[in-house]
Parts: C-alpha cells; structure tokens; sequence
C-alpha cells in the first residue's frame, strides 16, 4: 500500500503539472504538441536536495477526423542517483482549445502489481487547461477514484481542486527566464484518512510548466521542480 500511494502522489502532484506546453498546431499555447520535441524537469526538496527527474519526448502526432489532436509522449522518471525508475508511454489529446491526458496511462504497472490478483475499478476525471487563462479565473477540477476489491474492499480518492489562475510574474528557471501564469490548487487524498496539500505552478506560453511547489497543509514547502532543459 506504501508503495502504491508513493506512485499515485507521483502521478498526481508532480506528474499533472507538465499537461503545459505550447501548441504549434494553435491548438493550445501551452500545450506542445510537436513530434521530436523534448523537455526535462528535476525535483527538489525544500532543503534543495536533488531528488531526481522525469524527461519527456513526443514520440508521435495524429490528428482524427474530428479535429482532435492525439500525441503519443514517452516519461521517463528517474530517482536521485539518475536510475530510471519508470519509463511509460502516456497520450494527450487536444480539441478545440482545451488539452486532456488519459490518466489511466499514468499508473505504473509496478504500482498496480500487489494488486493483480485483485479487481481494481478506477474513474478518472481529466485536468484541462483552457487557451484563456486571466487572473482571478478558477479551473475544472480533476481526479481519480479506485475501489480495490478483495479480502477486504478498499476506496481511495485523489481530487485536485480549487485551481486558481493567481497572478502573472516573470519567473527565472534553469532553463531560461519566463513570464508565466501562477496556478494554485489543492490536492486531497483520501483513503480511510484524508491528506491535503496545496501546489502551486506556473505555466508560460510556448513553453509549459517552468515550475512547482508542494506545500502541506500548514503551508511549508514539501519540495518543488523546474524545468531544466526544453528543446
């Protein structure tokens, strides 16, 4: 159970912040939906240890008849000693302004191996981003429910709400200086006890997410990451 919430947390607080990129395709400006492209983002802990990093290349770009933009993107997820500690294709899709991910690619399949024997019913409610963005607007809510059944029926629930368009600054990242859009949100999780915290991202057009914080619900900084390297 430790190790499957360790990788939900994963997919939830650090892996929803990079649904930002810029849109060659006028789809989105800040969604890059471009094969080839490739971007890496390192983690940090509020003491600014290095924690690892996850990198990111379009493998492939399709669009449907409906207009609808598919990309096929590789992460690769490495721990603090740069070993590659998960490596999955995921798929975002795009239409008519607003990006989705399907984040049932998101769940490792190690993660889900203590439970193979077992019948595992997940609902997911995608995180979008519209091409609007203005200070002061909120955003949809997303999330995930799984209902684990065996010897005995687990439920838990990831929910990120009350996103939050805050403020628009200019913010400096190893990978360069950008004016970027501040997006607060909370991140509850509940499973026979309910954890929040909060996160705070900042996304720039024709460039993505350049950064985010994690705070617990006392408003200390958990850790944060950057983006380091975009091409």
């Amino acid at each position: 159970m430790k190790n499957l919430l360790k990788g939900l947390t994963l997919i939830f607080i650090l892996s929803i912040p990079f649904k930002s990129w810029a849109q060659s395709s006028d789809c989105n400006p800040y969604f890059l939906l471009e094969d080839g492209r490739k971007w890496t983002s390192a983690n940090y802990s509020a003491k600014d240890k290095y924690q690892g990093k996850q990198s990111y290349e379009v493998l492939s770009l399709s669009e449907g008849e409906d207009g609808k933009l598919t990309a096929n993107v590789m992460l690769i997820s490495y721990d603090k000693k740069d070993k590659v500690v998960m490596e999955k294709e995921v798929e975002f899709t795009c239409k008519d302004g607003v990006v989705e991910m399907d984040m049932s690619k998101y769940i490792p399949e190690e993660t889900m191996e203590g439970f193979k024997n077992m019948d595992v019913e997940m609902e997911f409610e995608a995180i979008t981003i519209p091409d609007n963005l203005e200070v002061g607007q909120y955003l949809k809510d997303g999330g995930v429910n799984m209902t684990i059944s065996g010897p005995m029926q687990m439920n838990m629930a990831i929910k990120i709400q009350d996103r939050k368009v805050m403020a628009k600054e200019t913010i400096e990242v190893p990978a360069g200086t950008y004016e970027a859009w501040k997006i607060n949100s909370i991140v509850k999780m509940d499973m026979m006890m309910t954890r929040e915290t909060k996160n705070v991202e900042w996304i720039a057009k024709d460039v993505g997410l350049v950064r985010s914080e994690q705070y617990d619900k006392n408003g200390d900084l958990n850790s944060y990451s950057v983006l380091t390297e975009i091409n």
